[in-house]
Protein backbone atom coordinates (compact mmCIF):
# COMPACT_ATOMS: atom_id res chain seq x y z
CA UNK A 1 0.00 0.00 0.00
CA UNK A 2 1.21 3.51 -0.57
CA UNK A 3 2.76 5.49 2.05
CA UNK A 4 -0.26 7.02 4.13
CA UNK A 5 1.95 10.09 6.15
CA UNK A 6 1.29 12.23 3.50
CA UNK A 7 -0.70 15.14 5.26
CA UNK A 8 -2.02 17.27 2.01
CA UNK A 9 -5.73 17.64 2.00
CA UNK A 10 -7.78 16.26 -0.46
CA UNK A 11 -7.69 17.83 -3.59
CA UNK A 12 -10.26 16.33 -5.49
CA UNK A 13 -13.62 15.70 -2.98
CA UNK A 14 -16.90 14.14 -3.60
CA UNK A 15 -19.13 17.12 -2.64
CA UNK A 16 -18.78 19.09 -5.29
CA UNK A 17 -21.50 19.26 -8.36
CA UNK A 18 -21.05 17.10 -11.45
CA UNK A 19 -23.42 17.80 -14.05
CA UNK A 20 -25.24 19.71 -11.47
CA UNK A 21 -25.99 16.94 -9.20
CA UNK A 22 -25.90 16.22 -5.67
CA UNK A 23 -23.28 14.25 -4.46
CA UNK A 24 -22.37 12.24 -0.90
CA UNK A 25 -18.84 13.15 0.41
CA UNK A 26 -16.60 10.41 1.55
CA UNK A 27 -17.90 9.52 5.12
CA UNK A 28 -16.19 8.39 8.24
CA UNK A 29 -17.79 6.14 10.50
CA UNK A 30 -16.42 6.91 14.30
CA UNK A 31 -17.36 4.30 17.26
CA UNK A 32 -16.40 5.18 20.25
CA UNK A 33 -17.90 3.94 23.69
CA UNK A 34 -15.95 4.30 27.39
CA UNK A 35 -13.55 6.79 27.48
CA UNK A 36 -14.10 7.72 23.82
CA UNK A 37 -15.04 11.45 24.76
CA UNK A 38 -11.35 12.08 25.01
CA UNK A 39 -10.88 10.47 22.21
CA UNK A 40 -13.09 11.97 20.17
CA UNK A 41 -11.73 15.46 21.21
CA UNK A 42 -8.07 14.50 20.08
CA UNK A 43 -9.43 13.04 16.81
CA UNK A 44 -11.30 16.30 15.37
CA UNK A 45 -8.46 18.73 16.60
CA UNK A 46 -6.74 17.25 14.29
CA UNK A 47 -8.89 16.98 11.04
CA UNK A 48 -7.70 19.21 8.28
CA UNK A 49 -9.45 22.01 7.45
CA UNK A 50 -11.83 21.67 4.14
CA UNK A 51 -10.57 17.45 4.20
CA UNK A 52 -14.28 16.88 2.24
CA UNK A 53 -15.09 14.49 4.36
CA UNK A 54 -18.19 13.97 6.49
CA UNK A 55 -17.88 12.45 10.10
CA UNK A 56 -20.61 10.12 11.91
CA UNK A 57 -19.98 9.67 15.32
CA UNK A 58 -22.07 6.77 16.67
CA UNK A 59 -21.17 6.29 21.01
CA UNK A 60 -22.90 3.82 23.19
CA UNK A 61 -25.69 6.43 25.14
CA UNK A 62 -28.25 5.59 27.95
CA UNK A 63 -31.24 5.76 26.51
CA UNK A 64 -32.68 8.34 29.15
CA UNK A 65 -29.69 10.52 28.60
CA UNK A 66 -29.69 14.33 27.10
CA UNK A 67 -25.61 14.50 25.94
CA UNK A 68 -24.29 17.40 25.44
CA UNK A 69 -21.69 15.49 22.90
CA UNK A 70 -22.49 17.66 20.03
CA UNK A 71 -21.59 21.14 21.78
CA UNK A 72 -18.45 19.41 23.65
CA UNK A 73 -17.22 18.49 20.07
CA UNK A 74 -18.11 22.03 18.56
CA UNK A 75 -15.77 23.08 20.84
CA UNK A 76 -12.96 20.96 19.21
CA UNK A 77 -13.49 21.69 15.38
CA UNK A 78 -14.42 24.48 13.45
CA UNK A 79 -16.94 22.43 11.53
CA UNK A 80 -20.14 22.28 11.98
CA UNK A 81 -21.34 19.48 14.69
CA UNK A 82 -25.53 17.84 14.33
CA UNK A 83 -26.93 15.76 16.78
CA UNK A 84 -28.82 13.84 13.91
CA UNK A 85 -32.13 13.75 12.89
CA UNK A 86 -34.48 11.42 10.58
CA UNK A 87 -33.30 11.82 6.78
CA UNK A 88 -30.64 14.40 7.37
CA UNK A 89 -28.39 14.79 4.07
CA UNK A 90 -24.78 14.15 4.81
CA UNK A 91 -22.27 17.34 3.98
CA UNK A 92 -18.87 17.72 3.44
CA UNK A 93 -16.89 19.09 6.52
CA UNK A 94 -19.70 18.39 8.94
CA UNK A 95 -20.12 16.22 12.00
CA UNK A 96 -22.97 13.95 12.60
CA UNK A 97 -23.73 12.39 16.06
CA UNK A 98 -26.19 9.96 16.70
CA UNK A 99 -29.14 10.75 19.45
CA UNK A 100 -29.54 8.26 22.28
CA UNK A 101 -31.96 5.41 22.15
CA UNK A 102 -31.49 5.27 18.23
CA UNK A 103 -30.11 2.88 15.92
CA UNK A 104 -28.67 4.52 13.15
CA UNK A 105 -28.15 4.10 9.25
CA UNK A 106 -27.18 5.50 6.17
CA UNK A 107 -28.86 5.11 2.60
CA UNK A 108 -28.05 7.21 -0.85
CA UNK A 109 -26.35 9.89 2.02
CA UNK A 110 -29.16 10.10 4.27
CA UNK A 111 -28.82 9.11 8.02
CA UNK A 112 -32.15 7.16 8.83
CA UNK A 113 -33.07 6.82 12.72
CA UNK A 114 -34.68 3.55 13.97
CA UNK A 115 -35.85 2.10 17.17
CA UNK A 116 -33.32 -0.13 18.67
CA UNK A 117 -34.12 -3.58 17.26
CA UNK A 118 -32.24 -5.36 20.28
CA UNK A 119 -32.77 -4.94 24.12
CA UNK A 120 -30.54 -2.74 25.97
CA UNK A 121 -27.36 -3.99 26.94
CA UNK A 122 -27.82 -6.23 23.83
CA UNK A 123 -27.36 -3.20 21.19
CA UNK A 124 -24.45 -3.32 18.73
CA UNK A 125 -25.44 0.22 17.35
CA UNK A 126 -21.48 1.03 16.01
CA UNK A 127 -21.78 -2.45 14.13
CA UNK A 128 -25.14 -1.89 13.31
CA UNK A 129 -24.19 1.94 11.46
CA UNK A 130 -20.84 0.47 10.16
CA UNK A 131 -23.05 -2.22 8.22
CA UNK A 132 -24.71 -0.28 6.97
CA UNK A 133 -22.05 2.11 5.89
CA UNK A 134 -20.37 -0.97 4.05
CA UNK A 135 -23.30 -1.40 1.94
CA UNK A 136 -24.12 2.39 0.45
CA UNK A 137 -20.44 3.63 0.51
CA UNK A 138 -18.83 -0.10 -0.62
CA UNK A 139 -14.76 0.73 -1.24
CA UNK A 140 -15.27 4.51 -0.23
CA UNK A 141 -16.56 3.27 3.03
CA UNK A 142 -14.11 4.13 6.07
CA UNK A 143 -14.61 2.83 9.48
CA UNK A 144 -12.90 3.70 12.97
CA UNK A 145 -13.32 2.64 16.76
CA UNK A 146 -11.73 4.11 19.52
CA UNK A 147 -11.53 4.36 22.69
CA UNK A 148 -14.52 1.40 24.58
CA UNK A 149 -15.54 -1.73 26.49
CA UNK A 150 -16.37 -4.57 24.68
CA UNK A 151 -16.21 -5.54 21.05
CA UNK A 152 -19.08 -3.29 19.32
CA UNK A 153 -17.54 -2.20 15.97
CA UNK A 154 -15.66 -5.40 15.22
CA UNK A 155 -18.36 -7.08 12.87
CA UNK A 156 -18.96 -3.86 11.63
CA UNK A 157 -15.46 -3.05 10.44
CA UNK A 158 -15.46 -6.82 8.84
CA UNK A 159 -18.10 -5.91 7.04
CA UNK A 160 -16.58 -2.73 5.68
CA UNK A 161 -13.15 -4.44 5.09
CA UNK A 162 -15.16 -6.91 3.19
CA UNK A 163 -16.41 -4.10 0.56
CA UNK A 164 -12.41 -3.02 0.43
CA UNK A 165 -13.34 0.18 2.26
CA UNK A 166 -10.90 1.30 4.98
CA UNK A 167 -10.54 0.63 8.40
CA UNK A 168 -8.70 2.17 11.42
CA UNK A 169 -8.61 2.02 15.02
CA UNK A 170 -7.14 3.66 17.47
CA UNK A 171 -3.88 2.25 19.12
CA UNK A 172 -5.00 0.63 22.47
CA UNK A 173 -1.49 1.65 24.31
CA UNK A 174 -3.04 5.35 23.37
CA UNK A 175 -6.50 4.13 24.71
CA UNK A 176 -8.38 4.71 27.75
CA UNK A 177 -10.17 1.37 27.43
CA UNK A 178 -8.77 -0.95 25.00
CA UNK A 179 -11.29 -3.70 24.72
CA UNK A 180 -13.00 -2.32 21.46
CA UNK A 181 -9.97 -1.36 19.42
CA UNK A 182 -8.62 -4.79 20.60
CA UNK A 183 -11.12 -6.79 19.84
CA UNK A 184 -10.86 -5.53 15.92
CA UNK A 185 -7.25 -5.70 16.00
CA UNK A 186 -7.05 -9.39 17.32
CA UNK A 187 -9.94 -10.24 14.56
CA UNK A 188 -7.64 -9.42 12.09
CA UNK A 189 -9.91 -6.38 10.30
CA UNK A 190 -7.84 -3.58 10.84
CA UNK A 191 -5.93 -1.78 8.08
CA UNK A 192 -4.31 0.89 10.26
CA UNK A 193 -3.40 0.93 13.85
CA UNK A 194 -2.53 4.54 15.13
CA UNK A 195 -2.64 7.45 18.17
CA UNK A 196 -6.02 9.17 17.57
CA UNK A 197 -4.29 12.27 16.64
CA UNK A 198 -2.69 10.42 13.36
CA UNK A 199 -5.86 9.19 12.29
CA UNK A 200 -7.63 11.90 10.77
CA UNK A 201 -4.26 12.41 8.75
CA UNK A 202 -4.26 9.00 7.68
CA UNK A 203 -7.05 8.48 6.40
CA UNK A 204 -7.12 12.02 4.24
CA UNK A 205 -3.69 10.55 2.77
CA UNK A 206 -5.54 7.47 2.03
CA UNK A 207 -8.37 8.94 -0.23
CA UNK A 208 -6.36 11.10 -1.66
CA UNK A 209 -3.81 8.45 -3.04
CA UNK A 210 -6.27 5.51 -3.15
CA UNK A 211 -9.24 7.19 -4.67
CA UNK A 212 -8.62 10.62 -5.91
CA UNK A 213 -12.01 10.73 -8.67
CA UNK A 214 -14.47 9.88 -6.34
CA UNK A 215 -18.20 10.30 -7.40
CA UNK A 216 -21.09 8.98 -5.62
CA UNK A 217 -24.66 8.14 -6.30
CA UNK A 218 -26.63 11.17 -6.68
CA UNK A 219 -28.85 12.10 -2.99
CA UNK A 220 -32.29 11.60 -2.92
CA UNK A 221 -34.14 14.39 -3.11
CA UNK A 222 -38.36 13.43 -3.00
CA UNK A 223 -39.23 12.58 0.65
CA UNK A 224 -41.91 10.59 -0.55
CA UNK A 225 -38.68 7.86 -0.70
CA UNK A 226 -38.93 8.14 2.90
CA UNK A 227 -41.04 4.75 3.88
CA UNK A 228 -39.30 3.15 1.01
CA UNK A 229 -35.98 3.67 2.44
CA UNK A 230 -36.98 2.77 5.37
CA UNK A 231 -37.91 -0.70 4.20
CA UNK A 232 -34.81 -1.44 2.17
CA UNK A 233 -32.36 -0.51 5.09
CA UNK A 234 -34.31 -3.30 7.41
CA UNK A 235 -34.63 -5.74 4.66
CA UNK A 236 -30.62 -5.24 3.70
CA UNK A 237 -30.18 -5.37 7.58
CA UNK A 238 -32.11 -8.25 8.35
CA UNK A 239 -31.32 -10.69 5.33
CA UNK A 240 -28.63 -9.23 3.89
CA UNK A 241 -30.14 -8.63 0.22
CA UNK A 242 -29.87 -5.02 -0.80
CA UNK A 243 -32.97 -4.05 -2.84
CA UNK A 244 -32.24 -0.39 -3.78
CA UNK A 245 -33.37 0.46 -7.50
CA UNK A 246 -30.11 0.58 -9.79
CA UNK A 247 -32.21 3.17 -12.29
CA UNK A 248 -31.64 6.55 -12.50
CA UNK A 249 -34.99 7.21 -11.55
CA UNK A 250 -36.21 5.87 -8.36
CA UNK A 251 -38.77 3.41 -8.39
CA UNK A 252 -41.82 3.20 -6.19
CA UNK A 253 -42.80 0.13 -6.65
CA UNK A 254 -41.64 -2.43 -4.22
CA UNK A 255 -40.82 -5.80 -5.70
CA UNK A 256 -42.39 -9.20 -5.23
CA UNK A 257 -39.33 -10.40 -4.11
CA UNK A 258 -38.99 -7.27 -1.37
CA UNK A 259 -42.03 -8.00 -0.42
CA UNK A 260 -42.02 -10.99 0.40
CA UNK A 261 -39.68 -10.63 3.13
CA UNK A 262 -41.57 -8.02 4.13
CA UNK A 263 -44.51 -9.79 4.25
CA UNK A 264 -42.53 -12.79 6.14
CA UNK A 265 -40.85 -10.59 9.06
CA UNK A 266 -44.06 -9.07 9.61
CA UNK A 267 -42.60 -5.07 9.42
CA UNK A 268 -45.42 -2.79 10.24
CA UNK A 269 -44.11 -0.44 7.47
CA UNK A 270 -46.50 2.71 7.14
CA UNK A 271 -46.35 5.17 4.39
CA UNK A 272 -44.51 8.02 4.90
CA UNK A 273 -46.99 10.72 3.01
CA UNK A 274 -50.35 9.29 4.17
CA UNK A 275 -49.80 7.35 7.39
CA UNK A 276 -51.32 4.30 6.28
CA UNK A 277 -50.29 0.62 6.46
CA UNK A 278 -48.14 0.36 3.50
CA UNK A 279 -49.64 -2.52 0.91
CA UNK A 280 -47.01 -3.08 -2.18
CA UNK A 281 -46.47 0.25 -3.33
CA UNK A 282 -45.27 3.74 -1.84
CA UNK A 283 -47.59 6.56 -2.21
CA UNK A 284 -46.71 9.24 -4.20
CA UNK A 285 -49.86 11.30 -3.54
CA UNK A 286 -52.84 11.88 -1.55
CA UNK A 287 -54.24 8.55 -1.61
CA UNK A 288 -52.25 5.58 -0.70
Amino acid sequence: MANLNHTTPVKKTAASKVKNKTVTPPVVGIGASAGGLEALVNFFENVPLASGLAYVVIQHLDPTYKGMLPELLQRSTPMAVFQVTDRIKIEPNCVYVIPPNKDMSILHGLLHLLEPAARRGMRLPIDFFFRSLAEDQRETAIGVVLSGMGSDGTLGLRAIKEKAGLTLVQDPANAKFDSMPRSAIDAGVVDIIAPTEELPAKIVAYLRQVHPDIEHEPILENRSQTALEKIVILLRERTGNDFRCTRKTPCIAVSNAAWACIRSMQLPITCGICAKILRKSICCSRNC
